[in-house]
């Protein structure tokens, strides 16, 4: 499924694979694909089955690459996904034990979001370990 900094999506490959994939890529950023993008956009998209082939969802024609090299926007990512498999794309950042959503840095790269995570989440487990000492 993945080569290079791409992800490979075929018409058997489930959800959860793909968002498993992306997060080989970056461990410390969480993707849960939505319903289509179509949906007026103020309203509340809810996660779809992980069980479910991307062709059961995506009105898109596959096999489809997504480009998940390091240097890409958030925004970017977003916009492949509502083009390439016309979904959309819930993408979370590890801050300590928590996901919090991303919104008000999707300019920021890939990259860059997975080392903010990397290092929030380490400082917080310091932070605690310092604590309970």
């Amino acid at each position: 499924m993945e080569n290079g900094n791409e992800i490979v999506i075929r018409e058997n490959s489930l959800v959860i694979d793909v968002e498993r994939a992306f997060n080989l890529y970056y461990p410390y950023l969480k993707i849960e694909l939505t319903g289509a993008s179509n949906a007026l956009p103020n309203l509340k998209t809810t996660p779809v089955n992980p069980r479910n082939t991307i062709s059961q969802l995506s009105p898109g024609k596959l096999p489809v690459k997504l480009d998940v090299t390091s240097t890409r926007t958030v925004a970017e990512f977003e916009q492949d996904i509502k083009t390439l498999l016309g979904m959309r794309v819930k993408i979370s950042r590890k801050s300590g034990n928590v996901w919090n959503t991303i919104s008000l840095t999707d300019n920021w790269t890939l990259g860059n979001q997975n080392n903010a995570g990397e290092f929030i989440s380490k400082e917080m487990a310091d932070h605690q370990f310092s604590q309970s000492a």
